[in-house]
């Protein structure tokens, strides 16, 4: 679609009919006229467009649309093109789409879809992984969000700002743009509850990082006087917060009670990802009450969900398992598992979790003081390890084969000692 003036529109309009000048200015006005108007030296009354609007089958509307409305009708849609591009996971055709909008946009100043715009790129920042960009087009576009005064959008840049610190572990930066997210919803006067629910359910969830129980148990409340009826999702979260509130205090019974009503929903709904989550939460709380066995078992059924889905959810239940078949000193079937582990790991090109597994071997060698062969699967994770570029990990893991190392070679135990504690010192751990 060209962006074209009153002139340019009839020009391109009577050429495309084989029209003159003569044929189209007709017994209404002279040909001289009509060139005028084409070059846009001239203004014409309503009554004119409707003659020409007749003459050449297109609508007065469309010949009086102006350049920045044609553009804005134009980057609406190429706007909407590019959130399908990114929907479809076509990175590239996206961001190609949103620089051309962009363009448009500076052109015509069209502040809102320049917002959208920079809202867009923040969003393939995300799923590029790229989270300081993606906050740096948030903060751009929340810029002309505010001054079109679009509070949905507002709204949203401040909770997908929240989102990725929160994800970066920066809880009290995430908590600050999840109140202004708050801030607008109300100044919107916007009544739907399950916004609010995941909004407190998310501060909450950072005021049990930052390990403030009663500020998260406050949000929790907030969430308990809205009405939940009906909506299973959000009674499970409330039932989940509460539980973890427990754990983070010790009150591990309170906190089983909490996890078996949200089980009982999820079941209802067969809603194999969260239910996997809530089992592998109660297997952390066994773990950290010292019950290998239970342990054991809630990992088993959450490995047993989530099998065949060759997910996160999936490799954690599965590392728990081959941990808890160590601890309890059944080497063979932590094997039996850390092969399973391993294939869907390499399958999936996936360089931590392979790291993982193969530090599952090493343990089951060590537990069975063949320390030649642990070496071995230890050696296998510093390679892994070292292009993730996880120094603590690293250094973990040459003080551990130093340790290995104690028994038979003094010179290399010394080696690998000395490059963890020189990692742990620039990592200020000692």
């Amino acid at each position: 679609m060209e962006i074209l003036s009153l002139g340019e529109k009839i020009k391109k309009l009577r050429k495309e009919k084989n029209l003159t000048l003569k044929e189209l200015a007709g017994d209404r006005i002279t040909a001289a006229q009509i060139s005028h108007i084409e070059r846009d030296k001239s203004h014409t009354s309503y009554e004119l467009l409707e003659y020409l609007g007749e003459k050449l089958d297109v609508s007065v509307d469309y010949l009086l649309e102006t350049k920045e409305m044609q553009s804005k009708k134009l980057t609406d849609n190429m706007i909407l093109k590019s959130e399908i591009y990114i929907k479809s996971n076509q990175i590239e055709k996206a961001e190609q789409e949103i620089k051309e909008v962009l363009s448009i946009c500076e052109k015509y100043n069209l502040i809102e879809n320049y917002g959208k715009c920079n809202f867009l790129l923040a969003t393939i920042n995300l799923k590029k992984g790229n989270n300081n960009d993606a906050v740096t087009n948030f903060e751009k576009s929340l810029h002309f969000f505010i001054k079109n005064n679009d509070k949905e959008s507002i709204f949203k840049c401040y909770l997908n700002i929240g989102k990725v610190y929160m994800d970066e572990k920066f809880y009290n930066g995430a908590i600050s743009h999840f109140n202004f997210a708050e801030e607008v919803l109300r100044e919107s006067k916007i009544e739907d509850i399950s916004i609010y629910q995941d909004l407190y359910s998310k501060i909450s969830y950072c005021y049990i990082k930052l390990d403030q129980p009663q500020k998260s148990l406050d949000y929790i409340a907030k969430i308990s006087e809205l009405n939940r009826q009906g909506n299973s999702k959000e009674e499970v979260d409330v039932l989940v917060l509460r539980a973890n509130n427990m754990l983070n205090t010790g009150k591990y019974e309170e906190a089983r009670e909490y996890f078996d009503k949200a089980l009982a929903i999820l079941e209802k709904e067969e809603n194999k990802t969260e239910l996997a989550v809530i089992y592998l939460t109660i297997a952390d709380t066994y773990r950290k009450m010292g019950n290998t066995e239970k342990f054991l078992e809630y990992s088993q059924i959450a490995y047993d969900i989530k099998k065949n889905d060759e997910d996160d959810y999936m490799i954690n239940s599965l590392c728990n398992m081959i941990r808890a078949y160590i601890e309890l000193g059944e080497f063979e079937i932590a094997r039996k598992y850390c092969k399973i582990g391993l294939a869907s790991s390499i399958k999936s090109r996936n360089r931590y979790n392979e790291y993982r597994v193969l530090k599952f071997y090493a343990d089951i060698y060590k537990a069975q003081n063949n320390y030649e062969v642990a070496i071995e699967y230890i050696s296998k994770c510093i390679d892994i390890v070292e292009g993730l570029n996880d120094t603590k990990i690293l250094a973990d893991l040459y003080i551990e084969l130093g340790e290995l190392y104690s028994g038979s070679s003094k010179e290399k135990e010394l080696e690998y000692y000395q490059k963890g504690v020189f990692m742990y010192k620039n990592l200020d751990i000692i």
